[in-house]
């Protein structure tokens, strides 16, 4: 039994494709959609698979409903992260058990350590998503999707192997329902990999008062600073990890990001953006902050990135003005 924990995009995208096999039930947990999915489930649009109305096995308003239902062996976290208002790792513990595989799906930089501090014995797979979705009426999905598993946490070797065999397991789920899906030792290059955008699109989207990311790199100013932001995330991640990135979607430095962007051919707004034009909370502690945190005990010079912390935050925090 699986437990999907965030119904929006991401949490819709997985959890439907994990659907699509006769071995797993899946089961989601939506707050604001969960009136619209109990009734009429997800309408989904994607390039990659086709369109369908996904209905999930079970919809469930509150993770304490979900906890009294069944007991799950994946619970996949797709909330967003968002630690200066709540604790993700807290949100989910009733429906934890000590078999459970806690999988999170979450964007950003330091999201892993309030579930290795609050369930330091359940595997804990830090999750890597890289694809192109959102959520308006419909479910949106482009033409790619594939994931980076990596378990994060220390555990006995008896401990150890069965989570591999339990990882393997999911993986191979996603890879038959057409989901490119990988297993690393060390996932962490793979999350620095994708935050090179995300780090550095988001806030400055926010920023730049609504521009798509198409329109920020063809901005020459504009691509000036995000590709010296990139180039802060390339150099702090390196020196955090000790390691190469993997160079996914041929992104290997700030240029080739910006060239990646360019080629996108339909307009893309940041989910940062979408949450600062609503006047929802930002990630931006996952975003920018951790990472700050982390130049400061490496020894990393990140101006741009304390320019944007504090700009974002102050944009923020005017939302209750």
């Amino acid at each position: 039994m699986y437990n999907v924990v965030g119904g929006g995009a991401i949490g819709a995208l997985f959890g439907w494709r994990l659907s699509q096999s006769d071995k797993v039930l899946v089961s989601i947990v939506c707050r604001s959609n969960y009136r619209q999915v109990k009734l009429h489930g997800y309408s989904m649009q994607s390039a990659q698979f086709g369109n369908q109305i996904y209905r999930p096995y079970r919809v469930f308003q509150t993770i304490e409903e979900a906890a009294q239902d069944a007991s799950y062996d994946y619970v996949i976290v797709a909330l967003k992260a968002l630690p200066n208002l709540y604790d993700s790792a807290e949100r989910i513990s009733q429906a934890v058990n000590p078999q459970t595989m806690i999988m999170v799906f979450q964007n950003g930089i330091g999201i892993e350590e309030p579930f290795v501090k609050r369930f330091p014995n359940n595997p804990l797979v830090s999750t890597v998503s890289f694809v192109s979705v959102k959520q308006t009426e419909h479910v949106k999905h482009g033409g790619f999707s594939m994931l980076a598993f990596g378990i994060h946490n220390k555990l006995e070797r008896a401990s150890l192997l069965k989570a591999n065999d339990k990882l393997e397991f999911i993986s191979q789920v996603f890879i038959d329902q057409g989901v490119s899906s990988i297993i690393e030792q060390d996932i962490q290059p793979y999350r620095w990999q994708k935050h090179i955008l995300n780090g550095s699109t988001n806030p400055v989207s926010v920023i730049c008062g609504g521009a798509s990311c198409q329109e920020m790199v063809k901005n020459d100013y504009c691509r000036k600073l995000l590709e010296e932001t990139m180039q802060e995330i390339f150099v702090l991640g390196k020196k955090v990890t000790g390691k190469a990135f993997p160079g996914t979607d041929g992104i290997v430095d700030p240029q080739s990001a910006t060239d990646y962007i360019k080629s996108i051919p339909v307009p893309v707004y940041t989910s940062m953006l979408v949450d600062s034009q609503n006047k929802r909370p930002m990630e931006r502690d996952v975003i920018l902050k951790n990472p700050i945190m982390l130049a400061d005990k490496y020894g990393v010079d990140v101006p741009h990135m304390k320019a944007l912390y504090a700009m974002v935050t102050m944009i923020e925090e005017s939302y209750s003005k």
